[in-house]
């Protein structure tokens, strides 16, 4: 009974605290309920930003890595202004001035105002990577980088000042002994000289259209004389053959032609059935006129080529074949007309 009296007294009094509690409080009930809420928002806000941080990190980095591979210029500038507050930025502006620098030095041979703007490109991008990051290899990238387009340009004191500020970087043993190399180098009156005359060149070609050893108008030679004499080709070394088949080919025609205007004379008159019998023999004639003309015109053809000196034998021969043709084609209706009479 004693325990279960106490117990209950101990009850009494923590309900009796928690009461006196919440009447102490209830006047300030509603600031407190706000105060819980918006600590609930901000550590919601916190977790958003937080991931949304980190997405635009990784979506950097990612961005970063395919312009560093292509080299392009433009991508790594977009990524630097894209995301600002990332330390992706800072390596896009140095991959950027790296890049500029490059193509800058390598257009001092071909245009030097074009290589000049390039390289004034590669200064900003520079400044603005160690702008954007303190890490030390920035740093000191961006110091040697600087440093390597003041000694293009020959200013030999901004040269030393950018390696002395990219050895007091220490980013590394390598970095440190290669600017002091460079300090050494520029050092030298030689590389100085060389410098000074480097600044004063220019590279670039020539222009094709006005080459400058073209020489006066008043040096050019006199054309030259463009007159040919004339060729005088023998007659042996023209072809004859095609006249001679020329002549023969009129022949032919002629002898033709003499046959169609002549009619053979009938001494009685045929039956009207038999007519067309006795038109074809002229037809049939002609055809065996074009049959010997071919063996003709070959064999005329082969005497041709072998006479090609003697022109005058050849219209001999030719005037002879038209007339024993014209003969022939005068006997063929001679010797129709027994035909007809026995008829």
């Amino acid at each position: 009974m004693n325990s279960e009296r106490r117990h209950q007294l101990n009850e009494n009094e923590l309900a009796g605290a928690l009461d006196k509690f919440n009447h102490s409080i209830e006047p300030y009930s509603k600031p407190i309920a706000l105060g819980v809420a918006a600590f609930f928002v901000a550590v919601l806000g916190y977790g958003f930003y937080s991931s949304t941080k980190s997405d635009n990190r990784s979506d950097a980095t990612l961005q970063l890595i395919d312009a560093s591979i292509t080299g392009d210029t433009e991508s790594l500038a977009t990524i630097a202004a894209q995301y600002p507050d990332t330390s992706a930025a800072a390596w896009a502006r140095l991959y950027q001035g790296g890049q500029q620098m490059g193509i800058g030095f390598s257009t001092l041979y071909t245009s030097r105002d074009e290589a000049e703007t390039l390289l004034d490109d590669a200064v900003e991008a520079y400044n603005q990577a160690m702008e954007l990051s303190n890490d030390a290899m920035i740093q000191s990238r961006a110091h040697y980088g600087l440093a390597q387009i003041a000694e293009a340009r020959g200013n030999v004191e901004d040269a030393v000042q950018e390696y002395e500020a990219a050895m007091a970087v220490g980013e590394s043993t390598a970095m440190v002994n290669e600017a002091k190399a460079r300090v050494a180098a520029l050092s030298s009156s030689q590389a100085q000289d060389f410098l000074a005359w480097f600044q004063e060149q220019d590279f670039s070609p020539a222009e094709p259209s006005l080459p400058p050893s073209l020489p006066g108008a008043g040096e050019l030679p006199d054309l030259p004389d463009l007159d040919l004499p004339p060729l005088d080709l023998p007659l042996e070394d023209m072809p004859e053959t095609d006249e001679a088949e020329t002549a023969e080919a009129d022949a032919s025609e002629a002898g033709e032609s003499e046959a169609a205007t002549e009619e053979p004379e009938m001494t009685e008159e045929p039956a009207e059935t038999e007519a067309p019998a006795e038109e074809a023999a002229p037809e049939e004639t002609t055809a065996e006129e074009a049959e010997a003309e071919e063996p003709a015109s070959e064999e005329a053809a082969e005497p041709a080529e072998e006479m090609k000196e003697d022109a005058a034998t050849e219209e001999a021969a030719t005037e002879e074949a038209v007339t024993e043709k014209a003969a022939e084609v005068e006997e063929t209706p001679a010797a129709d007309e027994p035909a007809a009479s026995d008829e």
